[in-house]
């Protein structure tokens, strides 16, 4: 007799590398899909000390959803800025 063991639900706020689906059907998504990548290419990130920024939560890898939103943000904060000064020092 084998019994599988259902996945550790994340905590509110939480990720954990692989997407969690609820019971309801909805599902919470992890750290890899909110990258665009897959969890094996996160996995290599995360050893080579790229990505955002995550810790122990038991066995698991976690991160702050909060903070890998963020981290997707970082390179674009300042282009929207950039191109609106772009357009007015081109325009007077």
């Amino acid at each position: 007799m084998t019994t599988t063991r259902k996945a550790q639900k994340p905590p509110p706020g939480i990720a954990f590398i692989d997407d969690y689906e609820h019971d309801d059907g909805t599902t919470t998504l992890g750290i890899a899909s909110r990258l665009g990548i897959t969890p094996g290419t996160y996995r290599k990130w995360r050893m080579a000390g790229k990505g955002p920024q995550t810790f122990d939560l038991g066995k698991r890898v976690a991160a702050r959803i909060k903070t890998v939103d963020a981290w997707v943000r970082a390179p674009f904060a300042g282009a929207g800025r950039r191109g609106q000064r772009r357009a007015l020092d081109a325009s007077g």
